[in-house]
């Protein structure tokens, strides 16, 4: 983890030794300076948005491209790393620790003088090479593209679920469906290894971002949890889809991750 670039989560291994996070081109990626656009940087890692995906303005307040996390410099105190807001004056905690299966990021936000909207989405680049697919609960019937000049309703399937269907240099941003939210997904690898997320419901929305070398160095696929929907907090709030962060009430939630490697991994381990 590099505190100094947002708390960005650089490497992370199963116990197969299989790297899960896209890497950066230099070993430790740089600052990058507030209110710089996203897809300049490094496209690396596992990446805190908050409180906006999308560049936006909210209630006259300007919101940079993925929100301001990801520019700021994170204290860090044992396993707990936190950061203020610019855009809205709130405190921004993420503790890692280890679980019996793997690994727990616990979070927790409050506002500090005034009422706060908070769309917090994970942002975590993970190696997608060809043959990669998303599994999702068997209940999930239909997703909303919401790259589509107005976004629409697709049946969930397997077309849907793989990064093969995306075409060299394009992407894919697809949400579970807001009113039958899920809480937990896995991305499944080549070979079966796969990597398991669950998380609170205090995260009622979930987004998919798939990227074919559009922004990124390589193939990659985003699972995000996320307190708002969709990508921009300004509409998220029209919506009325988006947390409140109040003084003296702190929102928490956490997200588990559990690898499960590929047998022939397992052997060799």
């Amino acid at each position: 983890m590099v505190p100094a670039r947002g708390g960005k989560i650089v490497s992370l291994l199963d116990r197969g030794g299989r790297e899960w996070l896209a890497q950066p081109a230099t070993p430790v990626p740089v600052p990058s300076r507030p209110g710089a656009r996203f897809t300049e940087a490094e496209m690396a890692g596992w990446d805190e948005c908050a409180p906006s995906i999308n560049q936006c303005t909210v209630g006259g307040v300007a919101v940079p491209d993925h929100g301001e996390l990801w520019t700021e410099e994170f204290n860090v105190a044992g396993a707990t790393a936190t950061a203020r807001g610019r855009s809205f004056d709130y405190h921004f905690e993420r503790c890692i620790e280890p679980t019996a299966a793997g690994l727990r990021l616990s979070y927790r936000a409050e506002a500090l003088r005034d009422r706060v909207p908070f769309l917090w989405a994970a942002h975590p680049q993970f190696v997608a090479p060809a043959g990669s697919y998303v599994r999702l609960p068997d209940e999930v019937q239909t997703m909303v593209d919401v790259m589509a000049p107005q976004p629409r309703s697709l049946p969930w399937r397997h077309e849907l679920a793989t990064i093969d269907t995306v075409e060299n240099g394009g992407s894919r941003k697809l949400y579970i469906d807001p009113d039958s939210p899920v809480f937990d997904s896995a991305l499944v690898r080549p070979g079966g290894a796969e990597l398991r997320l669950s998380w609170s419901h205090e995260c009622p929305y979930f987004g998919i971002w798939f990227d074919r070398c559009a922004y990124s160095r390589e193939p990659v696929i985003a699972l995000e949890p996320s307190t708002g929907y969709f990508d921009s907090l300004e509409t998220a709030v029209n919506a009325r889809r988006v947390a409140v962060l109040e003084p003296g009430h702190p929102l928490e939630w956490w997200i588990d991750l559990e690898a499960t490697v590929a047998e022939d991994d397992a052997r060799d381990s």
